[in-house]
């Protein structure tokens, strides 16, 4: 029987793509993972910084001759204080690989439930946050480079430059002044909408007219970055050879932007939208204090308040690895826009 030898060497190349693809994966996940250690160390020796610890914070003032030097010491042995940091450390890790981030110190409860309850209502605000901030950054992006030097372009380019000079809390602070206080839209925070008694439409809508503004003063200033850096690196792109090639050969315009040179102008975005989804994540600590959100960050706050160090550990640890997993996915996706791109 006669084989194909175009065929043979096609699944050839498949088989070494998909190799080197895996290899690639495979090390850009053990990086990650020990990019992770290496933050959590930082953060936990960090903590081990902050005045005082978490049994003067359980005491809450309490004079320590009322309670006698032995129960004090019993309590820090309870809670693990009084063993040498590099073990506190490597218990807190060990706990955290197999699911287990402890007990929180002031809550007296297991710290794995909570903070995933608090980590859900805050992607209510960055998932929606991030849609926005890639679409309209890339559309914005895109529509300035293709207009340049245009009055659009300057429209786009004067909005995006006022996004990033105002900061997020004023922002926040506007909204609810307008929407609450004056057009009385929405409730002035999320903790003031009563949710018992009422049916599942309605709660969404409730919902959403309590999240779109978070949300959008969660990615204003993302949007901004993005569609400054898309429309630098898509100017770029449309002044190369192989585009100007494109239009001469007869190419619909729409073509040229969307299918040659958005392809390449998209990488350096990329980047910038890989660090501001992390940044958003980061960034619900400002914008659920201003609207009262229980989110996240507003947990974070409170478990710096209360020197409760296990809960510090959790809720910062989790904010960095968003970082670190935005990355990795952008890193995944450059090889996959660009060919020319190595899996090193």
């Amino acid at each position: 029987m006669e084989t194909n030898p175009a065929g043979a060497e096609m699944g050839k190349f498949g088989r070494c793509f998909m190799d080197d693809f895996m290899r690639f994966i495979i090390k850009r996940l053990g990086i990650t993972a020990v990019l992770l250690v290496i933050i959590s160390m930082i953060i936990f020796w960090i903590c081990q910084l902050m005045p005082g610890d978490a049994v003067d914070m359980m005491l809450g003032g309490i004079a320590l001759q009322s309670l006698g030097e032995t129960t004090v010491e019993d309590l820090r042995k309870e809670l693990g204080l009084n063993l040498p940091v590099y073990q506190q450390y490597f218990k807190w890790a060990s706990g955290v690989i197999h699911g287990d981030l402890g007990t929180s110190y002031i809550m007296k409860a297991p710290i794995a439930p909570l903070v995933i309850s608090r980590l859900k209502t805050s992607l209510l605000l960055a998932v929606p946050a991030s849609l926005m901030m890639i679409v309209c950054g890339l559309a914005l992006g895109i529509i300035s480079a293709v207009k340049e030097k245009t009055w659009i372009d300057n429209s786009i380019s004067f909005v995006s430059l006022s996004m990033l000079s105002v900061p997020a809390f004023l922002t926040g602070s506007l909204f609810i002044y307008i929407f609450s206080v004056k057009l009385n839209w929405i409730p002035p925070a999320f903790n003031a909408i009563n949710m018992e008694g009422i049916g599942f439409f309605q709660m969404m809508g409730s919902y959403f007219g309590i999240l779109i503004f978070p949300s959008l003063t969660l990615g204003f200033e993302s949007i901004a970055y993005v569609n400054r850096q898309t429309r630098a690196s898509m100017i770029e792109e449309l002044k190369t050879n192989y585009v100007r090639t494109a239009v001469l050969k007869g190419v619909p315009p729409r073509s040229v932007v969307m299918r040659h040179a958005l392809r390449n102008g998209l990488l350096p975005a990329i980047t910038v939208i890989a660090f501001n989804v992390g940044q958003i994540i980061a960034g619900t600590v400002i914008i659920e204090a201003v609207f009262s959100y229980p989110g996240i960050g507003a947990l974070m706050v409170d478990a710096i308040k209360f020197r409760d160090v296990p809960l510090i550990l959790a809720t910062m640890l989790i904010i960095s690895a968003s970082y670190v997993f935005a990355n990795l996915f952008a890193d995944i996706l450059y090889t996959q826009l660009n060919p020319r791109i190595k899996y090193a």
